[in-house]
C-alpha cells in the first residue's frame, strides 16, 4: 500500500493518493487544486489513477477533479446529499477568488456502509455529515481518510451552508469507536490517530 499527500491550493488542502504497489493503480481522494502537481506525483510514484473519491464537494476539495477526470478518464464519486453544494461549487469558487473553476462529472454516488472494491483496496464508506450534509470518510484497514470531518486537534467547520453541529457530533461519536491505532489522513493539516485525538482533541473529549 502506498499513501502519499499533495498539499494543494490557497486553502492548503490535502489531496491523498492511495496506490497499489502491485498493480500500480491508484485512487485519488479530494483533488483540490494544482492538477499538474498531482500528475507529477503520480508519475514520480509510477502510479496510474483509476478513481476519484471525494469526502465532500467544497471547491477546495474538487478543484482539480475535472482536469484529472478528463486526462485519465476517471470515475468520480461523492455522496448524494452533497449535490446542492456540488451544484453551487463554481459560484462558490468565484466568491473565494478561484478563477477558471471547473466541476467534474459525477459517475457514482456513495452511501453509508457501502463497500468499495477497487483493485486490491477494500474501502468502507462512512457517512459522517456535519461539515456538509454529504460528508463521508473512507476506511481501509486501519487507515481513515477523514476529509474535513476530523483534523489533528480539531474538526471541520459547521457554520457554512449545510453544516450542522448536531450532525458532526453524531459523526464524531462513530469515529470514536474505531480502533485507537487507526491512522487519520485529514483534508487539512497533519496526520494523526484516533488515540491521539481521544487524548488531545477537545471536540472528541467533550462527547459523551
Amino acid at each position: 500500500m502506498i499513501i502519499e499527500s499533495i498539499i494543494t491550493g490557497p486553502f492548503v488542502e490535502n489531496s491523498w493518493i492511495l496506490g497499489d504497489s502491485q498493480t500500480r493503480h491508484a485512487i485519488i481522494f479530494d483533488p483540490g487544486d494544482n492538477a499538474s502537481t498531482i500528475v507529477a506525483k503520480l508519475s514520480e510514484l509510477g502510479l496510474t489513477p483509476i478513481f476519484i473519491l471525494n469526502t465532500h464537494a467544497h471547491p477546495d476539495h474538487i478543484g482539480a477533479a475535472a482536469e484529472l477526470q478528463k486526462r485519465f478518464e476517471l470515475l468520480f464519486a461523492i455522496h448524494e446529499d452533497d449535490i446542492p453544494i456540488f451544484n453551487s461549487a463554481r459560484d462558490t469558487a468565484q466568491l473565494l477568488g478561484l478563477p477558471n473553476f471547473q466541476i467534474p462529472e459525477i459517475t457514482n454516488f456513495l452511501h453509508d456502509g457501502q463497500l468499495l472494491e477497487i483493485n486490491s483496496h477494500h474501502l468502507q464508506v462512512m457517512h459522517t455529515p456535519g461539515h456538509t450534509p454529504g460528508s463521508v470518510c473512507f476506511l481501509t484497514g486501519k487507515h481513515l481518510f477523514s476529509g474535513d470531518t476530523l483534523f489533528q486537534g480539531s474538526i471541520g467547520r459547521t457554520d457554512l451552508p449545510g453544516g450542522s453541529s448536531r450532525q458532526i457530533t453524531a459523526s464524531l461519536k462513530r469515529l470514536r469507536q474505531l480502533p485507537e491505532d487507526t491512522r487519520i489522513y485529514p483534508g487539512h493539516g497533519e496526520t494523526t490517530t484516533i488515540r491521539k485525538e481521544l487524548e488531545t482533541n477537545p471536540f472528541f473529549q467533550e462527547i459523551k
